[in-house]
């Protein structure tokens, strides 16, 4: 079967898949400004780009839940739930029908179009005959690692997360993280708590930060092309983005290394940080607040958590201590503030969870981890 890449409207290249489903083999490329920017940056490697694209918009196997949402869906494997919403995602306007098929934007985005309750992704799945198998859902082409679903509630589209591991600490941190970059001068995204009582799971919940016209280009698309070997990936990074029309880039990136280096964040991965294009115009409007923060704070620490190894990074380099030698200026942030309210936003956040995995001890040493790393970076 041929199939159409499209964004929103735009018939962007036409492709078929291998008989195994392995890979995607382009027939036609019919709009070149609409390709996928990976795409851009690898112009002779296309069909590689394509494929890479493709496979970002898939459920990892790696995810907790995905064997009993492949069940829960009466799928295969995730390829096939993906391609059952025809890949609409909610952090890009592309997405992909058979080229027989007349459906349109407006029939499959979830900006316009309902999101079904699928809390039941976040749980443990015992309501499998309760559940429509075909129904069309975003939340099949949400390649992030951790239980997650996309939700309307009125008008905003929501993304709920819960936690993992012993202590399933990742929807507290990120309500932590949220009300410590109150304290930095950089746009950030707002998480809170809430609990699905039917599902028993504290999650985070924070809103959507693309829209009808706004998509999400994450950096690892951006910097897809061959990089000289006496160029950094940060400076290389930030000579893409120049590349693409964003030149005021630099405060904004060394106050997100400061933020990682503060709270030992662990998956600053290259689809944890981007920017925002406008998809009709294809300009870039600037980069994507901060956000996706919970894999930090020691989180997979059995116990002291000031005693696990805090400098791995993912970003630019493999250690926060590497990576804090790209910040060349004097970042505004609020070290006193941070140092001073830090434990009373940890117990404020910790009297927040439901019935949660670890006790008040643990988030007193989380407040005290902050306030250490704070008064080291203040003077850095």
């Amino acid at each position: 079967m041929k199939y159409m890449l499209m964004h929103k409207d735009v018939e962007v290249l036409e492709f078929s898949f291998s008989e195994q489903r392995r890979w995607a083999c382009i027939i036609d490329v019919l709009n070149a400004a609409h390709v996928p920017v990976n795409m851009l940056v690898q112009p002779h490697n296309r069909e590689r780009a394509l494929n890479e694209f493709i496979d970002h918009r898939f459920i990892p196997q790696s995810r907790s839940n995905y064997d009993v949402i492949k069940a829960l869906y009466k799928a295969k494997d995730a390829f096939e739930l993906s391609l059952r919403s025809y890949m609409v995602s909610i952090s890009d306007h592309y997405w992909v029908k058979p080229c027989d098929s007349s459906v349109t934007w407006s029939d499959v985005n979830f900006y316009d179009n309902p999101i079904p309750d699928d809390q039941v992704l976040i749980g443990a799945i015992d309501t499998l005959h309760q559940y429509d198998p075909w129904r069309r859902t975003p939340n099949t082409s949400n390649n992030g690692t951790l239980r997650q679903i996309w939700l309307h509630r009125g008008d905003e589209i929501l993304l709920s997360k819960a936690g993992e591991l012993t202590f399933k600490q990742e929807p507290f941190n990120e309500a932590v993280v949220s009300d410590i970059l109150a304290y930095f001068d950089v746009p950030y995204i707002t998480y809170y708590l809430d609990y699905m009582s039917d599902e028993a799971e504290n999650v985070s919940v924070c809103d959507c930060f693309t829209n009808r016209n706004v998509e999400y280009i994450p950096a690892w698309q951006l910097t897809t092309n061959t990089k000289p070997n006496d160029v950094s990936e940060y400076a290389h990074y930030v000579n893409q983005l120049h590349s693409f029309g964003l030149t005021d880039v630099t405060s904004r990136l060394e106050q997100m290394i400061v933020l990682d280096a503060l709270i030992a964040n662990e998956d600053r991965h290259w689809g944890n940080f981007g920017a925002l294009r406008d998809s009709e115009s294809l300009e870039f409007i600037g980069l994507a607040p901060i956000f996706d923060n919970g894999n930090s704070l020691g989180y997979k620490a059995a116990s002291v958590i000031r005693n696990r190894n805090t400098d791995v990074s993912v970003a630019f380099n493999k250690t926060h201590t590497l990576e804090l030698k790209h910040v060349s200026s004097a970042v505004k942030v609020d070290w006193d503030g941070i140092m001073n309210h830090c434990m009373e936003l940890v117990e404020h956040r910790y009297n927040q969870l439901v019935e949660p995995e670890f006790g008040m001890d643990r988030a007193h040493m989380i407040g005290q981890f902050i306030q250490e790393r704070a008064k080291k970076l203040k003077t850095f």
